[in-house]
This record gives C-alpha cells, sequence and structure tokens, in this order.
C-alpha cells in the first residue's frame, strides 16, 4: 500500500472544518479523547471532532498522555477513555502517547510494564493498539519486547520546521521502526485554523482499519465512495483493492453506489425514503446530505414523503 498523510488534534485546534480537511488529502485523524489522567474530562471537541471526521471519510484514532496520575491507577485511567469512547469504532485504533518525563524516569521495565497494561485493556475491548513516542525514547526507553508486539508512530521534526513532508528525509524514521511519522508540529491545512501536527502513515490506513473489529457499515462506506475517498477503478490502488484490504465487500458497496446513482423519479425515492433506503437525520451520513450528493431535491422529496404519513 502506497503511504497516507493524516493529522492529530485537540481541543487547540478550536472548530475544524473536516470537509476541506478530508478535501486537502487527510486520510487519518487521531484525536485527543480526554485530558491527562488527573482529571479524565472529555476534550471539548471530541465529539464534534469524531462526527464529522466519520462523516467526511477520515479514519479516526485516538491518544492516550500517560504521566503521573497513569501510573498511580492505570486501571481507572483506562476505563475512563474506555467510558468515553463507549465501544465506538476507532478505524485507527487508540494510541499510548509515551512523553512525560515523569514517566521516563520511571526507567524502562516500568514503561513496558504500563504499555502492556494499557494494550490488554484496550485490546480486550476490541480496539487495535500502538505507541507514540520520539526518536530519543524509541532509541533509549523502549524494550526489545515492545518493539516486536507493538506498531510504532514516531515523532521526529527538522530543526527548520516548515510543516513540509519530505519522503526522502535522514530524519523518517526507517519502516522496521515505525508504520506512521510524526513529521511536523507546525502544519497548515485547509479547515484547521493555526498550526496542527502533520502525519504520515507508511503502509496505508486500510491496514489498520481491517485490524478493527468494529467497522463502518455498507451505508457509510458506499457514502464515502461517493465522495470519492475510496478511489476508482483507475487509482493506484484501485477502490475494489482499497475496499477488500479494509476488509469490506466490494460488490454490496458497490451495489448500494449503483443504485444511489440511478435516476428515479422524486416518488420513487420518497417510496425509498419510507423503505429506510436513503438514511435519516441521525444516520451518517444525513439523509439530506446523501440525496443531495446524489443530486435530488431533499425538500421536495421530504415534502412528498410528509404527505404520505399524513404530517
Amino acid at each position: 500500500m502506497s503511504e497516507v498523510l493524516g493529522i492529530d488534534v485537540s481541543h487547540y485546534q478550536g472548530v475544524i472544518d473536516w470537509k476541506l480537511v478530508a478535501q486537502a488529502g487527510k486520510k487519518f485523524a487521531i484525536l485527543k479523547c480526554m485530558y491527562e489522567a488527573q482529571s479524565h474530562r472529555k476534550d471539548e471537541y471530541f465529539e464534534e471532532n469524531y462526527r464529522k471526521a466519520g462523516i467526511y471519510g477520515v479514519a479516526r484514532g485516538v491518544y492516550i498522555f500517560i504521566a503521573s496520575a497513569s501510573i498511580k491507577d492505570p486501571q481507572t485511567d483506562a476505563n475512563a477513555l474506555l467510558k468515553h469512547l463507549a465501544d465506538r469504532p476507532l478505524e485507527y485504533g487508540i494510541w499510548l502517547d509515551f512523553e512525560s518525563d515523569v514517566l521516563a524516569k520511571q526507567g524502562k521495565q516500568k514503561i513496558e510494564e504500563m504499555a502492556l497494561y494499557y494494550a490488554s485493556v484496550f485490546r480486550s475491548a476490541g480496539y487495535f493498539t500502538g505507541i507514540y513516542c520520539n526518536k530519543y525514547w524509541y532509541d533509549t526507553l523502549i524494550t526489545d519486547k515492545l518493539k516486536k508486539e507493538f506498531d510504532f508512530w514516531i515523532a521526529r521534526y527538522p530543526r527548520k520546521d516548515e510543516g513540509v513532508y519530505n519522503p526522502t528525509s535522514a530524519l523518517k524514521p526507517g519502516y522496521t521502526q515505525a508504520v506512521a511519522w510524526q513529521y511536523s508540529s507546525k502544519g497548515r491545512v485547509p479547515g484547521i485554523n493555526g498550526n496542527v501536527d502533520l502525519d504520515v502513515d507508511y503502509d496505508g490506513v486500510v491496514n489498520l482499519i481491517a485490524k478493527t473489529p468494529e467497522k463502518k457499515s455498507n451505508f457509510e462506506i458506499a457514502y464515502e465512495v461517493l465522495c470519492g475517498i475510496w478511489g476508482t477503478k483507475n487509482t493506484n490502488p484501485t477502490r475494489r483493492q482499497l475496499l477488500t484490504t479494509a476488509g469490506y465487500n466490494y460488490g454490496e458497496i458497490q451495489a448500494i453506489v449503483t443504485d444511489w446513482l440511478k435516476k428515479k423519479s422524486n416518488e420513487q425515492v420518497a417510496k425509498e425514503v419510507l423503505e429506510r433506503k436513503w438514511g435519516t437525520k441521525d444516520t451518517i451520513p444525513t439523509r439530506k446530505e446523501l440525496l443531495t450528493k446524489c443530486g435530488y431535491d431533499y425538500d421536495a422529496i421530504q415534502k412528498i414523503v410528509n404527505e404520505w404519513i399524513g404530517r
């Protein structure tokens, strides 16, 4: 699989226009879900970021910062994150954020112990779990056991960080070390005010999606196909290859897309709305988003539906 670009965000980025982020080619986003273990308070923008990223086909992951309170009570810390997630799917999994000086002072064996504990909790809940750290941490504080058992997302920036991805940079972690590289903390992306961390996934985010037990529905994926998220028969890799690698049934999804794109009368579509073929105001995508994307007049069709059901 080819490399794909992504971002990681928190409340610091404020309100994000995820449509613009997706159009800018960002395929995944690692979100801050909760504040550090001292409070376990949910990040103010997590719910909106999770929902909107999903609508526009951006694969979602979360990171959890491991620090002093985590060391004191890892069970409460891990369970707090799972409570916030509430069994929702994460296409890009959970990443243990190892960068705290307090944690570093605990030594390599304690760090290994913490990683294995959190991974056991999160993996038992059905989530892919990886480790985020910088190059120094990877070289000096990560044990060989962890290097064998985890995928790594490594942070390493150039001295003159201009937010530009250089695939041939000498700073780029090797494929044997990492699956992803955080290459800038000063990126600029349409839809985001100010700087944002920039990342690249080496082997294609779809490989992690395939490892995630909970996947998006065919309905959601078919809408993402309409939005151009999953390529075409002429892209490299092709739409069929991407969907198949990610664990989806290409034939089933393509059948949904083909049916949506058939030109039908408003009355035919209204009948299908009543049959729940076009979603509701609460689905992802919403009925209005889907009808509009397929070229229909939402208000005209909804008027017919309302008349038929006596509203």
